[in-house]
Order: structure tokens, then C-alpha cells, then sequence
């Protein structure tokens, strides 16, 4: 691997953490005018983070293990287990948070919270956006978790400024059990 490889490589490296630091810290507002593409992006930063520290801990718990418990030196660890294993939860908490997640947020979690507006036509909830001109909403708050045909309304974001929006939980309606696993 030559010099222009490796600064190539550097250059994508800083840049994606530079966009994955950027949706990261977005407030909850702001996250909401979120595309579908940005939200699958800031959904594999989370999870690649959280399954980095996840790994990293594995190891360096295993190497305090090894030190603490086993009476070893730092010299005399197995420094390779250590790497490898490290690389296996990673692996394994890539394949298996995102189905605990899903699991926690279709069983635990029993509210949620939308931004409503007032328009024309009334009051209307914010569901998600369509691409970065176009708002989908909803005048039935709980219609992400409707099946059923719920009437959905496209609103420009400019029309969205300098209007107040108010932020209201919500009761998530009741699902059958096969609702929730396979939502």
C-alpha cells in the first residue's frame, strides 16, 4: 500500500466521521427534517459506534481479567486473544443490536413524540420527510404505526416557517404480538 493509498484512505476516513459527527449532533428537531437517507445513515454510525465501544470493552475487560485475576504482566498477556476477541463482539454486536433495538422499541417503550403544526387545514403532525423540500404528515399522530390507510398530507417546508411547533407525546396504539415482531 503506497502513500497516495494511504492518504486516500485518511482523507475518507476523516470526512465520514466529519458527516457521522454532523447527523450526530443533530437535537431531536432536527432530526425529524432528516431524509430516509440520512436516518439510515445516522441509524449504521450509532450502531457501528456502539458495537466499536461494545468490542473495545470486551477486550480490555478480557486484559484486566488477564492482569487483575490471572496475576499476569501487561508483557505476559495474551495481547492477540485480546484483539481478536475484541474484533468478535464487534462482528457479533453489528448482527445483533439492531434486533435488540427493534425488540426494546416495539415492546418497552410505550410513547413517543411528534411535532405538531398548525396549517390551513388544521392541526397536522409531522411524520418523516419525503426529501428535503417535502414534509409528510398526518392529522392522526400515531399513523407510522397504523397499517391501515391513513390519510397522509405533503407540506413544503417553507410553509412550515415561522410557524410555532409544538412537541406532544403519544401513546403508541395497541399491536397484536405479531404486529410488534415483525414491524
Amino acid at each position: 500500500m503506497g502513500i497516495t493509498e494511504i492518504l486516500s484512505l485518511v482523507t475518507v476516513l476523516i470526512a465520514s466521521f466529519i458527516s457521522g459527527k454532523t447527523l450526530l449532533s443533530k437535537s431531536d428537531l432536527e432530526q425529524v427534517f432528516l431524509t430516509h437517507e440520512q436516518k439510515i445513515k445516522l441509524y449504521y454510525i450509532k450502531l457501528l459506534g456502539l458495537s466499536s465501544l461494545i468490542g473495545f470493552l470486551g477486550g480490555d475487560l478480557y486484559i484486566l481479567w488477564n492482569l487483575t485475576l490471572n496475576k499476569k504482566t501487561a508483557e505476559t498477556a495474551n495481547w492477540n486473544f485480546a484483539i481478536a476477541l475484541s474484533f468478535v463482539i464487534f462482528i457479533c454486536c453489528l448482527f445483533t443490536l439492531g434486533t435488540v433495538e427493534k425488540v426494546i422499541q416495539n415492546f418497552i417503550i410505550q410513547s413517543h413524540y411528534k411535532y405538531k403544526i398548525s396549517l390551513e387545514i388544521g392541526d397536522v403532525y409531522i411524520l418523516r420527510m419525503m426529501n428535503e423540500q417535502l414534509c409528510i404528515c398526518s392529522k392522526d399522530p400515531n399513523a407510522d404505526f397504523l397499517r391501515n390507510d391513513t390519510e397522509s398530507i405533503l407540506v413544503k417546508v417553507e410553509d412550515l416557517i415561522e410557524k410555532p411547533l409544538i412537541r406532544e407525546k403519544h401513546q403508541i396504539p395497541s399491536r397484536s404480538f405479531w404486529q410488534r415482531i415483525l414491524d
